[in-house]
């Protein structure tokens, strides 16, 4: 009994301080932004925690079935904020009622090593009508025109970079370049694309500094900066990428609250948990940093979310299913 009350401490100890990073925001300075992050992993010796201590003590697993609930209940999806929508079913791209369906997919190549031919064919597959690429290199951009992704995606505006610097944004609509967010390390690509004619959208890709190696007051500047440009533009928008965060961090939350959804929260069909990163052969993904926001817009409505499998990269994709009022601005 005494071997079992210890090994319960134990493992709800080991859950502790993500679940204590999570709660103040996974703010800088230390180690806070990397702990919260981990929020997600901790379940499991939480709940492990639990049930060895309901083995002895019913008051003690009682005890550590709060902080467990805290940290599932974290992770459990939330409410939906947009709205509904029109019926749930597949429509063309633009339905008889005027509504414009947008797919977009997401994907860090994990410094330009995915394979590009398995990028078209998600392309193909899903009907993707914008593409954004992070870690974008000059040999990557090479092996995608060897595809048929600019068939596909017939307008871009690409800053392929060496190493992980490098952002791309392909349209199958003819796009208009705006200026990239200043003070980023990564490249940020901003454009308006109208699916139909006088329905414009705002898409920009983002890929902010990983709090990693000392670098957390930079990530944590850099979403700040990301917040701050996006909130100033009206009408419809959409930002994809790697933000090196999650729900875990609140950073992340607050650009969010800046009038953002999240379609993995937001759409009808959704993934869950959705976790995106890392991808290992022995081990699942434990944290969900790659998304798609669109605007808390009457006009902007997530009929769907998923993650998709590509290979050569240490993240999952994601796809959303976009529905536009089609009516002009």
């Amino acid at each position: 009994m005494e071997v079992s009350v210890a090994l319960a401490c134990v493992l709800a100890a080991i859950a502790l301080p993500a679940l204590v990073a999570r709660a103040t925001g996974g703010h800088p300075p230390y180690n806070r932004s990397k702990l919260a992050a981990l929020a997600p992993a901790s379940i499991g010796p939480a709940i492990a925690g639990v049930i060895l201590a309901a083995t002895a003590s019913w008051w003690l697993a009682l005890i550590l079935a709060v902080p467990a609930a805290i940290l599932v209940g974290w992770q459990l999806p939330t409410v939906r904020r947009l709205p509904p929508g029109p019926a749930d079913t597949r429509m063309s791209r633009t339905d008889a009622g005027g509504v414009v369906t947008l797919s977009v997919l997401s994907l860090n190549a994990k410094g330009g090593g995915v394979d590009a031919r398995a990028v078209a064919a998600a392309v193909r597959e899903h009907e993707v009508d914008v593409l954004a690429i992070l870690e974008l290199t000059p040999d990557l951009v090479r092996r995608l025109d060897r595809t048929d992704v600019g068939k596909l995606l017939p307008y871009r505006q690409v800053d392929p970079r060496s190493g992980s610097a490098g952002t791309g944004l392909w349209t199958r609509s003819p796009l208009i370049a705006l200026p990239s967010i200043q003070g980023l390390r990564a490249a940020t690509p901003r454009v308006v694309i109208e699916p139909v004619p006088g329905s414009r959208v705002t898409v920009t890709a983002v890929h902010p500094k990983a709090p990693m190696n000392g670098q957390e007051g930079r990530w944590q500047a850099e979403l700040a900066l990301i917040r701050s440009e996006l909130a100033a533009v009206g009408g419809a928008q959409v930002v994809a990428g790697d933000f090196n965060a999650s729900r875990d961090h609140g950073p992340f939350r607050q650009l969010l609250a800046a009038g953002f959804a999240d379609c993995a929260d937001a759409a009808r069909r959704r993934p869950w948990p959705g976790y995106t990163w890392p991808v290992r052969r022995t081990i699942p993904p434990i944290m969900r940093l790659d998304h798609i926001l669109v605007s808390r817009n009457p006009a902007v409505a997530v009929r769907e979310s998923r993650i998709v499998r590509v290979p050569g990269t240490d993240h999952r994709a994601v796809l959303a299913v976009i529905e536009l009022d089609g009516a002009p601005a």
